[in-house]
């Protein structure tokens, strides 16, 4: 299992091996700078190939194996989802509900009107009720008349998603699956509980903050805000007057993102364009240029929650990832914006090389490796028993494709 998260500063390649019961085993891990990505959507298709060509080559030679086909995740503004839901009748004279029965329901929630510049990424059934009996998870072998299921669909610019598509092929690669970045990392870094209870994943990456959000163990809302840690880059690079690189280097190095959190004698060093010498600034006043915008972002996170409706039913509170979630004060500031409980997410139950990955910079990537091994540890569990072994890998890919929108070679 091999998951490829483009993003805006990076591209992390990640090979998996998928053990008994859907655990994964890292085995090879590859980042390369990214380039030709901005805020989630391809700018240069040349540029990004050579990034996820560069990335996938590391990853190769670290694990051993050959790279052939990825799951690969995706994000952006154009990125929106909605709740559908499908009805059809149970007509078998026993009433029993059959796994065709449940693809039959399945595409009926499928059936929305979108614009022809919209194609569904993904279409997550979360429910269905059988004669209005609501809240089961796995109807086939059950009796009823009438199958219902409540399913989330999100949807992107067809374009944008193309262009994504375009890079990946032209790095050599045959796309497995396409998966939406905060489901992807909703995968990594939150508990059974935590979705059951009610929880807000925000995946805080260089170009955009990725929202998804879980209730009663299923995902309700996800989108995607155009504001993340580039943006403080930025601001850091026209208050100090400083280059991007350098900008950089002082904001995974000295920023904090409250001023509260300053102590008086903290001291930073900065090398302004045009001068060799650094000089010596209190920590305060990159403080000062930083805590805005991380503000600014926390109350769009909070705008975007109370959009979905569900603001009220997050006891879990939000998980943040990505890396502006490393950054000190960000936790606090957080909590003190949205009024809700806060904690930093990293990748859980990896083995391998995992190490070297439990930072919440690496959360999509691993989350995509995990998505992949829980649905098809799920299908496989499903059809174990019902499919003869010569066609067994062709369920697991109808039943994958479905769930993700993407469509395999055969």
């Amino acid at each position: 299992m091999i998951g490829l998260d483009i993003g805006t500063t990076k591209v992390c390649t990640i090979v998996a091996e998928i053990e008994e019961r859907g655990r994964i085993n890292i085995v090879g891990v590859g980042n390369s700078v990214s380039s030709g990505i901005r805020k989630g959507v391809v700018i240069d298709i040349d540029s990004a190939a050579a990034a996820i060509s560069e990335s996938v080559e590391k990853a190769r030679a670290m694990s051993g194996y050959e790279i052939h086909r990825v799951i690969v995740g995706v994000t952006g503004e154009h990125v929106a989802s909605l709740n559908s839901r499908g009805v059809v009748a149970i007509t078998h004279p026993n009433r029993e509900i059959t796994e065709e029965d449940v693809e039959r329901v399945q595409d009926q929630s499928r059936v929305i009107v979108l614009p022809p510049d919209r194609e569904i990424i993904h279409a997550i059934p979360r429910s269905y009720s059988i004669d209005g009996q609501s809240g089961i998870r796995f109807p086939v072998g059950m009796s009823g008349a009438r199958l219902e299921v409540e399913t989330h669909v999100v949807t992107g610019a067809v374009t944008f998603l193309q262009n994504v598509a375009k890079c990946v092929h032209k790095a050599g690669l045959t796309i497995e699956a396409t998966v939406l970045e905060p489901i992807a990392t909703a995968e990594a870094v939150t508990l059974p509980d935590e979705k059951n209870l009610g929880v807000c994943i925000a995946d805080i990456g260089g170009g955009t903050t990725d929202i998804a959000i879980f209730v009663d163990g299923d995902i309700y809302y996800s989108s995607a805000i155009p504001v993340g840690g580039n943006h403080v880059t930025r601001d850091i690079s026209v208050g100090l007057r400083t280059s991007h690189d350098e900008s950089e280097r002082i904001k995974l190095a000295e920023a904090v993102a409250m001023v509260s959190m300053t102590a008086g004698d903290e001291l930073f060093e900065v090398i302004s364009l045009g001068s060799d010498e650094p000089r010596i600034l209190p920590n305060r006043i990159l403080a000062e240029i930083v805590e805005p915008r991380m503000h600014e972002l926390f109350t769009m996170v909070k705008q975007e929650i109370m959009r979905s409706g569900y603001y009220n039913m997050l006891p879990a509170g939000i998980i943040l990832s990505g890396g502006g979630a490393q950054m000190r004060g960000a936790t606090e500031l957080c909590r003190q914006v949205t009024g809700m409980p806060t904690r930093v997410g990293s990748p859980r139950d990896v083995g391998g090389v995992a190490d070297t990955l439990r930072s919440p910079i690496y959360s999509t990537a691993v989350g995509l490796v995990q998505y992949g091994a829980h649905y098809h540890q799920q299908h496989r569990e499903i059809v174990h028993e019902q499919a003869p072994m010569g066609k067994y890998m062709k369920k697991i890919q109808k039943f994958f494709a479905r769930i993700t929108g993407s469509i395999f070679d055969h």
